[in-house]
């Protein structure tokens, strides 16, 4: 498959990354109920859908690299002109949903914290604040960390070379997340939402990148591949669980750090499958509807948080919140009505902002 600015099969992955993370939303709001076939509780299986906001980073990761590391002129001077270009694109949209958000809650909040919670977000400090507006809004924080670290990627490895600059700034994040760890031990719970333990997932993602720019590519057995890229993802999200989380008191982050960058592997492994792709994972992910649908993922990811909290209040009220028919229901009812209301917000609150349209 010829690569180009808009790769289908990353926009497919977007659309995937979103329509998880609605499910895990829609899911825990009713209580967590199971589905058991045959014995299996499928919910389970279901479980890494929860982490599309780690795919989305390891996707951020691979578009940032694939579309500006190649830039042998990048300098310091580009620093600034490109978190402007981020800004630009990401801010517009991001901020009015916060005023829609800010609205919608403004009988549950004291007018002293409106200020706070918009410059919260105007400042994307949505994973340091307590001024939050949203839960699910934490994640904008590590991407514009993320923002700010990566052009020094850029800028230096052009003096000293890609891998050598990637291994200093790996090295250098390493040692930061265990001394942070060590230190503060069970105080460190903040660290699980910041780039300091989100770094590797989207290092994984501008390795992937580095890969295809540079024309590595698997030709053979890449179903086998796949599963085994699944397979890591899914290790991750084991480290994740309760019961690993549960075998230090103190230490605890460190199977987080572990799990984020096996689950960044697991991701990035099928980022670089799907972006390659001409057969079946080009199907699957490169189609029309579910590329458009990722084309317009920022903003649906952005709205879903009011539609399934609206869909759940007053659409399911009636079934039994053990059923697994009201996550179900809230689900689909919440993606039918988001796509269009994504496609509207995209249109008209992304688009025009777009520095270029091809790479957004």
């Amino acid at each position: 498959m010829a690569l180009t600015n808009r790769i289908r099969t990353l926009d497919g992955l977007r659309a995937i990354a979103a329509l998880g993370v609605l499910w895990i939303h829609c899911w825990n709001i009713h209580g967590n109920p199971s589905l058991v076939v045959w014995g299996v509780n499928v919910t389970n299986l279901l479980v890494l859908a929860g982490n599309g906001v780690d795919l989305f980073f390891v996707i951020s990761g691979f578009c940032m690299y694939y579309f500006y590391g190649s830039k042998r002129s990048f300098s310091h001077p580009d620093y600034w002109n490109f978190i402007k270009k981020r800004w630009k694109r990401l801010s517009p949209v991001f901020y009015i949903a916060t005023l829609v958000y800010i609205l919608f809650r403004w009988n549950e909040n004291s007018v002293d914290k409106i200020v706070p919670q918009f410059l919260t977000s105007v400042f994307y400090l949505n994973s340091i604040s307590k001024f939050n507006i949203e839960g699910f809004l934490w994640s904008l924080g590590p991407e514009w960390q993320f923002y700010l670290l990566v052009p020094f990627l850029f800028i230096y490895q052009n003096k000293i070379g890609f891998e050598k600059t990637l291994t200093i700034l790996s090295l250098f994040m390493l040692i930061v997340a265990i001394a942070c760890i060590f230190i503060l031990k069970r105080q460190s719970d903040l660290l699980a939402d910041q780039i300091i333990l989100r770094y590797f997932e989207f290092l994984w993602g501008i390795v992937a990148a580095y890969i295809v720019k540079n024309k590595t590519y698997i030709t053979r057995f890449k179903g086998l591949w796949f599963m085994g890229f699944t397979i890591i993802a899914y290790s991750g999200r084991v480290f994740l669980s309760r019961p690993v989380l549960s075998l230090s008191v103190d230490y605890y982050n460190f199977f987080k750090l572990v799990g984020f960058s096996l689950m960044g592997l697991g991701f990035a492994g099928i980022i670089y499958l799907s972006v390659l792709s001409n057969k079946w994972l080009y199907l699957i992910l490169g189609n029309r509807p579910i590329s458009l649908l990722g084309r317009v993922s920022y903003s649906f990811y952005l709205w879903h948080g009011l539609i399934h909290h609206l869909i759940s209040r007053h659409i399911t009220f009636y079934i039994d919140v053990n059923d697994i028919r009201a996550p179900l229901f809230t689900f689909i009812l919440s993606a039918l009505i988001l796509t269009p209301i994504s496609m509207l917000s995209y249109n008209v609150l992304e688009a025009p902002f777009l520095y270029h349209k091809s790479k957004s």
